[in-house]
């Protein structure tokens, strides 16, 4: 019963968020948006609301705030993956840019798609069929994905309301930082969502538990992602580096937090989620320096 009404209370503040988000980034150009362009929108704004409400409970590591028992780090990885979402879609729809919010998209299908069919593939025995919050997932996550891939299959826009933004080249030094976070962290996503039981403790804390290794496989393929779309022009790498700096951040945090409450944390996931937060900080000031210069 507990869980049936922490679910209800979740949907509610959905719900609410949804309306909120609804009014401030469509309701002033309902008029002039198709039913596909208000559905991709719609999509977004699902994912930054989910993300934000669903970020502190993951973050406290409430049994009942997910569909399978998750080991305490990778709970508050995840509450970071729902934080960096969030952030990142907000940043996407306050500009209303066709091109960002597409971007947008993008990275919510690779996360939920990979993440959703290897579950109906191997998983899904982890998950208990009497939970409530378990068809709220399938609902939820499945639905999203089959969202976005339609969305991008079809190249839905957002019309010819939206002024599309001249594509600036991307600077050398912050293309260096983004193809060496599309490299590194992509081989660990991949091999991290490929082989979660491999014998390296540094990179592979949960052999024993394949199924959030590949949660948290998923998040690293998404930032992988962003950063190879940042590569194609200023505005996207801007957003990518946002994403990096709330994930980078909130996972660093999460080390940290996960170390002083008495679990042993390996120094590669606190150094590496560190350097992703302070490289992408540094890039972001290079990134402001110049347009300030270009605006002189």
């Amino acid at each position: 019963m507990a869980q049936l009404l922490e679910l209800v209370l979740a949907l509610m503040l959905l719900t609410c968020g949804v309306c909120i988000g609804w009014r401030r980034w469509v309701w002033p150009s309902r008029g002039q948006l198709d039913h596909q362009a208000t559905g991709m929108l719609a999509l977004a704004i699902l994912a930054v609301v989910g993300g934000a409400i669903g970020s502190p409970f993951w973050w406290r590591d409430d049994p009942n705030s997910f569909s399978w028992m998750l080991p305490p780090l990778a709970a508050r990885l995840l509450g970071a993956a729902g934080a960096a979402f969030a952030l990142t879609g907000c940043y996407a729809l306050e500009h209303r840019s066709e091109r960002l919010v597409r971007a947008y998209i993008a990275l919510l299908a690779v996360y939920l798609t990979p993440l959703v069919i290897v579950i109906l593939m191997f998983h899904l025995d982890r998950f208990n069929w009497h939970a409530p919050i378990t068809y709220a997932f399938f609902a939820i996550s499945g639905g999203m994905a089959l969202a976005a891939i339609w969305h991008l299959g079809r190249g839905t826009t957002l019309g010819a309301n939206v002024a599309a933004a001249a594509e600036q080249t991307v600077p050398p030094m912050v293309r260096c930082w983004l193809w060496v976070v599309a490299i590194g962290v992509g081989l660990w996503g991949i091999s991290l969502f490929v082989y979660p039981t491999f014998p390296w403790p540094e990179l592979f804390i949960w052999p024993q538990d394949e199924l959030s290794s590949r949660l948290i496989a998923a998040m690293l393929l998404t930032l992988a992602t962003a950063a190879v779309l940042g590569l194609q022009s200023t505005d996207r790498a801007r957003m990518s580096l946002w994403m990096f700096t709330a994930y980078g951040t909130g996972a660093a945090a999460a080390c940290l937090w996960t170390a002083i409450g008495g679990k042993p944390v390996p120094a590669s996931y606190t150094g590496a989620f560190s350097g992703l937060a302070l490289g992408s900080i540094f890039c972001l000031l290079c990134l402001r320096r110049e347009s300030i210069i270009v605006g002189q």
